[in-house]
């Protein structure tokens, strides 16, 4: 900081103050108004010599309090040399002793080196020794199993030898064995041959009398079918009372007469019984014969007008000839029809072919599951076709279906009035698709029918017939019974004499396993027998490998011995290297506990120097601050000895001027006198203040002082040098003031565009929102779906997934949720589909996004 001289302090504290003094004392216009003023230049001079003395002890005060701060600092200045000279003889002390430490660990290592190599010896030499052990057992092992091998090979030669002997004593037993067997199968051959033409004479009786079995079976069966037709379409079905209340309008609860339909159809009895004469099996359910079609009808009409009596419709319905051509004709069209609505479009085709309206024809039905026996596929022209192997139907199945038909529309309140309002020409279609069989209820419109349309009503068998048909089953029945009792003695004699040659056959069957078992054993025990020659060279080579085997022993006993004494010699070795390394271990301990306690001294050396440097830190900071505060006060002093100066020469000045102009002026002036007088003395008491503050502030304040004095001194002396000029104190001032606030506008709107930048940047930054993403962790596909699951992500609001067929999302559909998985239904079948996936996240009114994730593929079912 650059000194200040006393005459420059003295011109920048009389400032406007003085120079407005200098304008008054020469004007004419204000030499009136001096008598007015001498009163206060005593005043004046009394408090300026009060600030100088003020200031003065300041400065004292200050001058002391930096002597002694000094002091303090040479104290702190001269004990931090000690301590670094300390701190220097710690840290040799602690380089003497890790160079110390740093050989006792490179005979330490030394030592340790030896001591491995000793031990590895040992190791090595004991490896020796226990190889030899081992491979002396092994020897020995050896030894004792080419002994044990040539005791066995020696038993066995024996076993041959004993074995060969009982084989060729079973062999003589066994044919001797075998010559019986075939002697007493020649004597039941004899009997054999004096039986058989009795039992040829027996055949032939029988087979006349079994003719006439026959021929009445096939009676029976026959007749047993023609009942079952006649009787199978006599069908009802009997409706609880709530359902007819329901449908007749007497009642509105509908779930009452649901639950009691369901209960009665549960228990219905069917006419058709799975296996019986009537119950035809067909390999193709649309390849029904007339007679079953016209039955399968006639028994849905009977069902239908059983349900009408019951809920008193009106509703008719008549199976004629042209109702089951039309039928015949619809199920032709249905199974030639390669369209998706292949009913709609046979009912199109058959009624175009007959003449008829195809809107005249109503047709309701319902599948069935056929017998799937196998199925395969082929690809062609890159399509898959499914073919499959079908077992066969029967006609209770289908009846089954049909009946499943008409209850099903009964218990839709939707649908059941198709059943109860029927009315018109009526027949029954059976057709096949994949593995379903379709039955459809076909209901003609009579009116507008061509003269072609066959409108002969087909009726179900009377009463009387069945009737009949009933007594000839039974005729039927009496006539195989009579038969069969006929033929009685005749298969008598024919089973007494076939269980007799059964019975011979079985004997001599028997007979020749017992011949073949025994040369079949003669054969196994023939191949049992046994050369020895090979067991005599196997006992010579036995022999031989004992002999060799005692040898090698004996060699590896040998070399137990020499690996036991390399062994001993290591030992010893060892043992001599682990003295050494005990001795070397307990040097580098000594030098690395020195070294421990000189590093000990040196951390408190260290810890010594810094106390040191920090106290002459904080003394020479207190020296620097106080020579602040000292320079601070003589400015200050300097400041009122110039008031005091100025104080005593407006109190000369004012003594001096004697003289005025008038009254009139005199006001006027005295008026701009006491102005003047009241800025100097409200100048006066800001410095004042100013100037007791300073004496309690810290260094910052102190600073901020010092500057705003500078300002002052600047700004006083301008205002000097434009009085000098003859310019008036206060269009100075205005000018000052001008400059000032302009600088200050410009100062405060650079500052205010600064600011709105930062707040820009600090908004725009504040609007990038980072979203969560997640990632696939399973994606399954399966019946014209897929689903999709996923890892959970932090703070979002849900997740979006979309797919499509085109690896470049070209069209893709978008599903959004807020769970961790999703399955996407609707789709088509065995297509190939890319998948995506991305986190969203609402904040403030708004949804930020995450990136979609890379695309994966599925594939449906």
């Amino acid at each position: 900081m650059k000194k200040i001289s006393k005459n420059v302090l003295l011109v920048s504290s009389v400032g406007l103050a003085g120079s407005a003094f200098a304008v008054t004392n020469t004007h004419p216009v204000f030499a009136a108004n001096n008598a007015a003023t001498n009163a206060n230049s005593s005043q004046d001079v009394a408090s300026a010599q009060t600030q100088v003395n003020e200031a003065q002890k300041e400065v004292d005060q200050t001058q002391s309090q930096l002597n002694a701060a000094e002091s303090q600092l040479s104290t702190a200045n001269n004990n931090l040399d000690q301590k670094n000279a300390d701190l220097q003889k710690a840290k040799e002390a602690v380089d003497n002793a890790n160079s110390k430490v740093a050989i006792a660990r490179r005979y330490n290592s030394f030592i340790q080196s030896n001591l491995s190599q000793a031990q590895s010896d040992l190791d090595s030499a004991n490896k020796d020794y226990q190889d030899a052990v081992k491979d002396n057992q092994d020897q020995q092992r050896t030894v004792a199993d080419a002994q044990s091998d040539f005791k066995e090979k020696n038993n066995q030669l024996d076993e041959i030898h004993k074995k060969n002997s009982d084989i060729n004593a079973q062999i003589d037993s066994t044919n001797s064995d075998i010559n019986n067997y075939q002697s007493q199968i020649s004597d039941l051959q004899k009997k054999k041959d004096e039986l058989t033409p009795k039992l040829d004479a027996a055949q032939e009786a029988l087979n006349a009398k079994q003719q006439k079995i026959d021929a009445a079976t096939q009676d029976l069966q026959k007749a047993q079918k023609d009942l079952g037709e006649a009787t199978s379409t006599n069908e009802k079905l009997t409706l609880p009372q709530s359902y007819i209340d329901y449908v007749t309008g007497k009642s509105t609860d509908w779930d009452t007469a649901k639950k009691d339909l369901q209960d009665a159809i549960a228990n219905h009895t069917y006419p058709f019984t799975d296996g019986d004469a009537s119950d035809t099996v067909y390999d193709d359910p649309s390849a029904l014969s007339d007679s079953d079609s016209k039955r399968l009808s006639l028994y849905v009409k009977n069902l239908i007008d059983s349900i009408n009596s019951q809920v008193g419709s009106q509703g008719k319905l008549t199976v004629t000839d042209g109702s089951l051509a039309y039928a015949k004709r619809y199920t032709q069209e249905y199974q030639n029809s390669n369209y998706v609505f292949r009913k709609y479009n046979a009912i199109k085709s058959a009624s175009s072919i007959m003449g008829l309206d195809e809107y005249a024809v109503t047709g309701y039905d319902i599948a069935a599951n056929r017998q799937v026996t196998g199925w395969s596929q082929v690809a062609t022209n890159g399509y898959v076709h499914t073919y499959y192997d079908y077992g066969t139907t029967n006609m209770s199945e289908i009846t089954k279906a049909a009946f499943d038909l008409v209850t099903q529309q009964l218990a839709d309140p939707s649908n059941y009035k198709n059943i109860t309002d029927s009315n018109g020409y009526f027949s029954v279609a059976v057709t096949t698709q994949d593995d379903k069989f379709y039955v459809c209820l076909l209901t003609i419109n009579p009116s507008g029918l061509p003269n072609s349309f066959g409108t002969k009503e087909v009726l179900p068998v009377s009463k009387e017939e069945i009737a009949t048909k009933e007594d000839t089953v039974k005729k039927a029945q009496t006539t195989l019974d009579q038969v069969k009792n006929d033929a009685s003695a005749e298969q008598s004699t024919y089973d007494q004499l076939q269980s007799q040659n059964q019975e011979l056959d079985q004997q001599i069957s028997d007979l020749h396993a017992k011949i073949n078992d025994g040369q079949n054993s003669i054969n196994g025990l023939r191949s049992q027998i046994e050369d020895d020659t090979f067991a005599k060279a196997d006992v010579k080579q036995a022999v031989v490998a004992l002999s060799q085997a005692q040898f090698v022993a004996q060699m590896a006993a040998t070399k137990v011995q020499n690996a036991e004494a390399s062994l001993n010699a290591a030992q010893s070795i060892l043992s001599s290297a682990k003295q050494d390394a005990t001795l070397a271990t307990n040097e580098l301990d000594k030098e690395e506990s020195d070294l421990n306690n000189v590093k000990q001294k040196l951390q408190a050396a260290q810890q010594a120097y810094d106390s040191a440097s920090k106290a002459q830190s904080d003394a020479s900071k207190n020296v620097d601050s106080l020579k602040q505060q000292l320079e601070t006060a003589k400015k200050k002093l300097a400041h009122a000895k110039a008031e005091l100066v100025l104080a005593q020469t407006k109190q000369n000045t004012d003594n001096k001027q004697n003289q005025g102009d008038s009254d009139n002026k005199q006001k006027s002036d005295n008026s701009n006198t006491e102005k003047n007088a009241n800025n100097s003395k409200s100048s006066s008491s800001t410095t004042g203040k100013k100037t007791t503050t300073k004496k309690k502030t810290t260094k910052k304040a102190t600073k901020k002082t010092t500057k705003k004095a500078t300002t002052k001194k600047k700004s006083t002396t301008k205002a000097i040098k434009k009085t000098n000029k003859k310019k008036t104190p206060k269009k100075a001032t205005k000018k000052l003031t001008k400059k000032t606030i302009k600088k200050s506008s410009k100062k405060a709107k650079s500052t205010k565009k600064t600011t709105k930048k930062k707040v820009a940047k600090k908004v725009k930054k504040a609007k990038k929102v980072v979203v969560a993403s997640s990632k696939f962790t399973s994606l399954k596909g399966s019946k014209k779906a897929f689903v999709g699951k996923w890892k959970k992500a932090k703070s979002v609001s849900g997740y979006q997934v979309r797919y499509s067929t085109a690896s470049s999302m070209n069209k893709a559909k978008t599903k959004s949720t807020k769970a961790t998985k999703l399955k996407v239904s609707g789709l088509k079948s065995k297509k190939k589909y890319y998948v995506q996936l991305r986190s969203y996240r609402k904040l403030s009114g708004k949804t930020y996004y995450s990136a979609w994730t890379k695309a994966k593929t599925v594939k449906t079912r």
